[in-house]
Protein backbone atom coordinates (compact mmCIF):
# COMPACT_ATOMS: atom_id res chain seq x y z
CA UNK A 1 0.00 0.00 0.00
CA UNK A 2 1.38 3.38 -1.42
CA UNK A 3 1.86 6.08 1.46
CA UNK A 4 -0.53 8.38 -0.72
CA UNK A 5 -3.76 6.11 0.19
CA UNK A 6 -2.87 6.45 4.32
CA UNK A 7 -5.01 10.32 3.49
CA UNK A 8 -3.48 13.65 2.07
CA UNK A 9 -0.62 13.35 -0.37
CA UNK A 10 0.56 16.62 1.04
CA UNK A 11 1.26 15.08 4.70
CA UNK A 12 3.20 12.85 3.41
CA UNK A 13 6.33 14.63 4.76
CA UNK A 14 5.22 13.32 8.36
CA UNK A 15 5.63 10.23 7.55
CA UNK A 16 9.42 10.06 6.35
CA UNK A 17 10.72 9.25 10.03
CA UNK A 18 9.69 8.58 13.45
CA UNK A 19 11.32 11.61 15.19
CA UNK A 20 9.59 14.20 12.28
CA UNK A 21 6.08 12.70 12.81
CA UNK A 22 6.52 12.82 16.73
CA UNK A 23 7.51 16.42 16.33
CA UNK A 24 4.63 17.19 13.79
CA UNK A 25 2.26 15.26 15.43
CA UNK A 26 2.58 17.67 18.44
CA UNK A 27 2.36 20.37 16.79
CA UNK A 28 -1.10 19.49 14.74
CA UNK A 29 -2.24 18.93 18.13
CA UNK A 30 -1.33 22.28 19.52
CA UNK A 31 -3.59 23.81 16.58
CA UNK A 32 -6.01 21.55 17.45
CA UNK A 33 -6.58 22.37 20.88
CA UNK A 34 -6.25 26.24 19.42
CA UNK A 35 -9.32 25.56 16.85
CA UNK A 36 -11.31 24.04 19.37
CA UNK A 37 -10.97 25.70 22.00
CA UNK A 38 -9.74 25.56 25.77
CA UNK A 39 -10.50 22.58 28.43
CA UNK A 40 -12.48 24.13 31.20
CA UNK A 41 -11.78 23.43 34.53
CA UNK A 42 -14.15 21.55 36.63
CA UNK A 43 -16.63 24.26 39.17
CA UNK A 44 -15.32 27.50 37.12
CA UNK A 45 -18.73 28.97 36.27
CA UNK A 46 -18.95 30.23 32.78
CA UNK A 47 -21.57 32.34 30.98
CA UNK A 48 -23.07 30.08 27.96
CA UNK A 49 -25.87 30.88 25.03
CA UNK A 50 -29.14 28.03 26.18
CA UNK A 51 -29.55 26.13 22.54
CA UNK A 52 -32.52 24.17 24.00
CA UNK A 53 -33.05 20.91 24.76
CA UNK A 54 -31.92 18.02 22.87
CA UNK A 55 -32.86 14.36 24.21
CA UNK A 56 -31.94 14.06 27.83
CA UNK A 57 -30.54 17.15 27.93
CA UNK A 58 -30.40 20.64 27.85
CA UNK A 59 -27.36 22.22 25.52
CA UNK A 60 -25.60 25.65 26.27
CA UNK A 61 -22.75 26.98 24.37
CA UNK A 62 -19.79 28.99 25.27
CA UNK A 63 -17.56 30.18 22.74
CA UNK A 64 -13.85 28.64 22.86
CA UNK A 65 -15.31 25.34 24.82
CA UNK A 66 -14.65 21.92 22.47
CA UNK A 67 -17.95 21.00 23.09
CA UNK A 68 -21.72 22.06 24.43
CA UNK A 69 -21.96 22.09 28.20
CA UNK A 70 -24.60 19.69 29.19
CA UNK A 71 -27.10 20.12 31.89
CA UNK A 72 -29.32 16.75 32.25
CA UNK A 73 -33.09 17.19 31.98
CA UNK A 74 -33.88 16.20 35.56
CA UNK A 75 -36.72 18.01 37.90
CA UNK A 76 -33.95 19.75 40.00
CA UNK A 77 -32.06 21.04 36.75
CA UNK A 78 -35.23 21.72 34.52
CA UNK A 79 -36.93 24.10 37.40
CA UNK A 80 -34.55 26.60 36.78
CA UNK A 81 -34.75 26.55 32.79
CA UNK A 82 -38.67 27.34 33.23
CA UNK A 83 -38.66 30.75 31.76
CA UNK A 84 -35.71 30.54 29.39
CA UNK A 85 -35.36 30.56 26.25
CA UNK A 86 -33.10 29.39 22.95
CA UNK A 87 -30.44 32.66 23.16
CA UNK A 88 -30.29 33.84 26.80
CA UNK A 89 -26.93 34.44 28.14
CA UNK A 90 -27.16 32.28 31.62
CA UNK A 91 -24.27 31.16 34.03
CA UNK A 92 -23.56 27.41 34.58
CA UNK A 93 -21.14 25.52 36.89
CA UNK A 94 -18.48 23.48 35.31
CA UNK A 95 -19.19 20.35 37.07
CA UNK A 96 -17.60 17.72 35.31
CA UNK A 97 -14.93 17.49 32.28
CA UNK A 98 -14.26 13.98 30.38
CA UNK A 99 -11.07 15.15 28.90
CA UNK A 100 -11.19 11.92 26.88
CA UNK A 101 -14.50 12.02 25.25
CA UNK A 102 -14.86 15.89 25.28
CA UNK A 103 -17.37 16.14 27.44
CA UNK A 104 -18.62 18.46 29.87
CA UNK A 105 -21.32 18.31 32.53
CA UNK A 106 -22.90 21.65 33.51
CA UNK A 107 -25.01 22.16 36.34
CA UNK A 108 -27.32 24.92 37.28
CA UNK A 109 -28.85 23.60 40.71
CA UNK A 110 -25.30 23.11 42.01
CA UNK A 111 -24.22 27.09 41.14
CA UNK A 112 -27.47 28.41 42.40
CA UNK A 113 -27.89 26.29 45.70
CA UNK A 114 -24.14 26.66 46.09
CA UNK A 115 -24.36 30.52 46.32
CA UNK A 116 -28.02 30.42 47.78
CA UNK A 117 -26.38 27.75 51.06
CA UNK A 118 -23.67 30.76 51.44
CA UNK A 119 -25.59 33.92 51.69
CA UNK A 120 -28.21 32.45 53.96
CA UNK A 121 -25.71 31.27 56.61
CA UNK A 122 -24.03 34.73 56.06
CA UNK A 123 -27.26 36.79 57.15
CA UNK A 124 -27.76 38.90 59.83
CA UNK A 125 -29.88 37.48 62.30
CA UNK A 126 -33.66 38.52 61.85
CA UNK A 127 -33.44 39.08 58.12
CA UNK A 128 -36.36 37.48 56.57
CA UNK A 129 -36.47 35.31 53.28
CA UNK A 130 -39.20 34.02 50.67
CA UNK A 131 -40.72 30.44 51.34
CA UNK A 132 -43.43 28.29 50.03
CA UNK A 133 -45.09 25.74 51.64
CA UNK A 134 -45.06 22.82 50.00
CA UNK A 135 -47.17 19.95 52.13
CA UNK A 136 -47.98 19.12 55.86
CA UNK A 137 -46.96 16.54 58.02
CA UNK A 138 -47.81 15.68 61.75
CA UNK A 139 -44.72 17.68 63.06
CA UNK A 140 -45.58 20.96 60.73
CA UNK A 141 -44.33 21.58 56.97
CA UNK A 142 -42.72 20.89 54.23
CA UNK A 143 -41.56 24.05 52.59
CA UNK A 144 -39.12 25.24 50.19
CA UNK A 145 -37.04 28.41 51.06
CA UNK A 146 -37.15 31.04 47.62
CA UNK A 147 -33.16 33.06 47.66
CA UNK A 148 -31.18 33.79 44.89
CA UNK A 149 -33.11 32.56 42.49
CA UNK A 150 -32.19 28.81 44.29
CA UNK A 151 -34.93 26.37 46.26
CA UNK A 152 -33.57 24.89 48.58
CA UNK A 153 -35.16 22.32 51.18
CA UNK A 154 -36.73 23.67 54.30
CA UNK A 155 -38.99 22.15 57.63
CA UNK A 156 -41.56 24.68 59.86
CA UNK A 157 -43.05 23.23 62.78
CA UNK A 158 -46.32 23.72 63.51
CA UNK A 159 -46.06 25.79 66.99
CA UNK A 160 -44.07 28.57 64.49
CA UNK A 161 -46.11 28.70 61.31
CA UNK A 162 -48.25 31.77 62.83
CA UNK A 163 -48.69 33.65 65.44
CA UNK A 164 -51.49 31.65 66.85
CA UNK A 165 -52.12 28.21 66.73
CA UNK A 166 -53.94 27.70 62.75
CA UNK A 167 -57.34 26.28 62.92
CA UNK A 168 -56.61 24.95 60.03
CA UNK A 169 -53.25 23.29 59.28
CA UNK A 170 -53.88 22.76 55.32
CA UNK A 171 -54.70 26.55 54.32
CA UNK A 172 -51.26 27.77 53.70
CA UNK A 173 -50.52 25.13 51.42
CA UNK A 174 -48.94 26.77 48.53
CA UNK A 175 -48.89 29.98 50.00
CA UNK A 176 -45.48 31.80 49.81
CA UNK A 177 -44.74 34.12 52.58
CA UNK A 178 -41.57 35.92 53.89
CA UNK A 179 -39.83 33.56 56.90
CA UNK A 180 -36.80 33.58 59.33
CA UNK A 181 -34.27 31.09 59.47
CA UNK A 182 -33.87 29.32 62.84
CA UNK A 183 -31.43 26.75 62.36
CA UNK A 184 -29.47 24.24 59.60
CA UNK A 185 -29.97 20.71 59.93
CA UNK A 186 -26.62 19.73 58.28
CA UNK A 187 -27.32 15.46 58.55
CA UNK A 188 -30.94 16.64 56.30
CA UNK A 189 -29.73 19.28 54.39
CA UNK A 190 -32.68 21.09 55.77
CA UNK A 191 -33.60 25.07 56.67
CA UNK A 192 -35.66 25.11 59.96
CA UNK A 193 -37.65 27.84 59.79
CA UNK A 194 -40.17 30.78 61.28
CA UNK A 195 -43.13 32.34 60.35
CA UNK A 196 -43.90 33.29 64.12
CA UNK A 197 -40.79 35.19 64.29
CA UNK A 198 -40.99 36.95 61.17
CA UNK A 199 -44.86 38.41 62.30
CA UNK A 200 -43.89 39.27 65.72
CA UNK A 201 -41.58 41.97 64.11
CA UNK A 202 -44.43 43.44 62.36
CA UNK A 203 -46.46 43.54 65.60
CA UNK A 204 -44.80 46.98 66.93
CA UNK A 205 -45.93 49.17 63.48
CA UNK A 206 -49.20 47.00 62.72
CA UNK A 207 -50.19 48.54 66.38
CA UNK A 208 -49.19 52.23 65.46
CA UNK A 209 -51.58 51.60 62.40
CA UNK A 210 -54.66 50.83 64.79
CA UNK A 211 -57.61 53.19 65.01
CA UNK A 212 -60.82 53.47 67.10
CA UNK A 213 -63.89 53.28 65.86
CA UNK A 214 -62.55 51.28 62.61
CA UNK A 215 -64.48 48.06 61.96
CA UNK A 216 -61.90 45.43 61.76
CA UNK A 217 -61.95 41.75 61.06
CA UNK A 218 -60.69 38.73 62.51
CA UNK A 219 -60.40 35.07 63.13
CA UNK A 220 -61.31 33.26 66.23
CA UNK A 221 -58.12 31.29 67.47
CA UNK A 222 -59.52 30.22 70.97
CA UNK A 223 -62.27 31.21 73.56
CA UNK A 224 -62.28 31.09 77.21
CA UNK A 225 -65.53 31.32 79.46
CA UNK A 226 -64.21 35.21 80.01
CA UNK A 227 -63.90 35.96 76.35
CA UNK A 228 -62.94 34.97 72.57
CA UNK A 229 -59.17 35.71 71.35
CA UNK A 230 -59.05 36.92 67.36
CA UNK A 231 -56.08 37.08 65.15
CA UNK A 232 -56.07 39.97 62.90
CA UNK A 233 -54.19 42.34 60.74
CA UNK A 234 -51.49 38.75 60.02
CA UNK A 235 -49.77 39.61 63.47
CA UNK A 236 -52.20 41.01 65.74
CA UNK A 237 -54.33 39.43 68.65
CA UNK A 238 -56.66 40.59 70.93
CA UNK A 239 -59.73 39.76 73.36
CA UNK A 240 -63.38 40.51 72.91
CA UNK A 241 -65.05 40.04 76.50
CA UNK A 242 -68.55 38.74 76.96
CA UNK A 243 -69.80 41.49 78.02
CA UNK A 244 -68.79 43.29 74.58
CA UNK A 245 -69.47 41.17 71.80
CA UNK A 246 -72.50 40.88 69.63
CA UNK A 247 -76.05 40.93 72.25
CA UNK A 248 -76.95 39.09 68.98
CA UNK A 249 -74.52 36.31 70.10
CA UNK A 250 -75.32 36.67 74.04
CA UNK A 251 -76.94 33.23 74.16
CA UNK A 252 -74.92 31.20 71.35
CA UNK A 253 -71.43 32.17 72.94
CA UNK A 254 -70.69 27.89 72.57
CA UNK A 255 -71.48 28.69 68.79
CA UNK A 256 -68.65 30.92 68.10
CA UNK A 257 -65.47 28.80 67.78
CA UNK A 258 -61.70 28.86 66.79
CA UNK A 259 -61.95 29.51 62.77
CA UNK A 260 -64.82 31.72 63.01
CA UNK A 261 -64.86 35.10 61.37
CA UNK A 262 -65.73 38.00 63.35
CA UNK A 263 -66.06 41.71 63.52
CA UNK A 264 -65.21 44.23 65.77
CA UNK A 265 -63.73 47.63 67.06
CA UNK A 266 -60.40 48.50 69.17
CA UNK A 267 -61.68 49.44 72.39
CA UNK A 268 -58.05 49.71 74.24
CA UNK A 269 -53.97 49.06 73.99
CA UNK A 270 -52.31 48.47 77.19
CA UNK A 271 -48.71 48.90 77.55
CA UNK A 272 -47.34 46.61 78.93
CA UNK A 273 -43.35 46.18 80.02
CA UNK A 274 -41.23 44.10 78.50
CA UNK A 275 -43.94 42.46 76.02
CA UNK A 276 -46.13 43.31 73.66
CA UNK A 277 -49.23 45.52 74.30
CA UNK A 278 -52.37 43.88 75.32
CA UNK A 279 -55.41 44.45 72.85
CA UNK A 280 -58.90 44.64 74.00
CA UNK A 281 -61.53 45.00 71.20
CA UNK A 282 -65.36 45.06 71.24
CA UNK A 283 -68.31 44.29 69.17
CA UNK A 284 -70.26 47.04 71.02
CA UNK A 285 -69.19 50.68 71.18
CA UNK A 286 -69.96 52.20 73.99
CA UNK A 287 -68.38 53.77 77.53
CA UNK A 288 -67.84 51.55 80.55
CA UNK A 289 -66.52 52.59 83.84
CA UNK A 290 -63.13 51.28 82.70
CA UNK A 291 -63.09 54.60 80.11
CA UNK A 292 -62.57 56.91 82.55
CA UNK A 293 -61.80 55.65 86.26
CA UNK A 294 -59.61 57.62 87.98
CA UNK A 295 -58.36 57.23 91.87
CA UNK A 296 -60.35 58.33 94.96
CA UNK A 297 -63.90 58.15 92.32
CA UNK A 298 -66.88 56.71 94.49
CA UNK A 299 -68.90 54.65 92.64
CA UNK A 300 -71.52 52.16 93.15
CA UNK A 301 -70.88 48.36 93.49
CA UNK A 302 -72.35 44.80 93.93
CA UNK A 303 -69.97 42.10 95.70
CA UNK A 304 -69.69 39.45 93.80
CA UNK A 305 -67.62 36.89 95.68
CA UNK A 306 -65.50 36.63 98.44
CA UNK A 307 -62.36 34.91 97.84
CA UNK A 308 -59.22 34.95 100.37
CA UNK A 309 -57.26 37.32 98.68
CA UNK A 310 -60.24 39.99 98.80
CA UNK A 311 -63.37 40.50 97.69
CA UNK A 312 -64.64 41.35 93.97
CA UNK A 313 -66.71 43.92 93.14
CA UNK A 314 -68.89 44.60 89.85
CA UNK A 315 -68.68 47.68 88.78
CA UNK A 316 -70.58 47.36 85.66
CA UNK A 317 -71.32 44.65 83.63
CA UNK A 318 -67.49 44.66 81.84
CA UNK A 319 -65.79 46.21 84.81
CA UNK A 320 -64.62 44.30 88.25
CA UNK A 321 -62.67 46.05 91.18
CA UNK A 322 -60.84 44.30 94.36
CA UNK A 323 -61.09 45.22 97.94
CA UNK A 324 -57.81 43.45 98.89
CA UNK A 325 -57.84 41.16 102.38
CA UNK A 326 -55.09 44.21 103.42
CA UNK A 327 -58.00 46.51 103.37
CA UNK A 328 -60.37 44.08 104.59
CA UNK A 329 -58.71 44.26 107.79
CA UNK A 330 -58.22 47.89 108.29
CA UNK A 331 -61.73 48.47 108.01
CA UNK A 332 -62.84 45.41 110.09
CA UNK A 333 -65.63 44.11 108.19
CA UNK A 334 -67.44 41.46 105.86
CA UNK A 335 -69.25 41.09 102.85
CA UNK A 336 -71.77 38.76 101.50
CA UNK A 337 -72.34 37.92 97.63
CA UNK A 338 -75.10 40.35 96.34
CA UNK A 339 -74.41 43.33 98.97
CA UNK A 340 -75.08 46.28 97.24
CA UNK A 341 -72.31 49.36 98.21
CA UNK A 342 -69.91 52.55 98.15
CA UNK A 343 -66.49 52.39 97.36
CA UNK A 344 -63.91 54.46 96.18
CA UNK A 345 -60.79 53.51 93.48
CA UNK A 346 -57.27 53.67 96.19
CA UNK A 347 -55.76 52.90 92.70
CA UNK A 348 -55.64 51.56 88.99
CA UNK A 349 -52.94 49.64 87.36
CA UNK A 350 -54.12 49.92 83.70
CA UNK A 351 -51.14 47.66 82.56
CA UNK A 352 -52.48 44.43 84.40
CA UNK A 353 -56.05 46.09 84.12
CA UNK A 354 -57.02 46.07 87.78
CA UNK A 355 -58.43 48.20 90.04
CA UNK A 356 -57.91 48.41 94.37
CA UNK A 357 -60.58 49.46 95.85
CA UNK A 358 -61.93 50.43 99.60
CA UNK A 359 -65.29 51.21 101.29
CA UNK A 360 -66.81 54.66 100.73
Amino acid sequence: MSKQTIGDPTLDYLFDDESKRNVDFKRLSEIYEATLGETPQKGKVVSAEYLGLSGDQHLFESFGLKDYIRVDNKPQESKYLKSAERGDIIDVLIAEVNNQNFYIRGSLVELYETIAHADLKSLEEGTAVRAKVISTNPAGYDIEVLHGGATLPGFMPNTLAGINKLHDPESIVGDIFDVMIESFAEQEGTYIVSRRKYLQTLIPDAIKELEYEVAYTGTVTGTTRFGVFVEFNDCLTGMIHNTNINPEWADRLSEIKPGFQIDFYIKEIIKQKGRDPKIILTQVLRETIWDNIRNNQELDGVIKEVKPFGALVILDEETMGLIHTSEIQKINRSFESGEELKVKVLSVDRQSRKIFLTVS
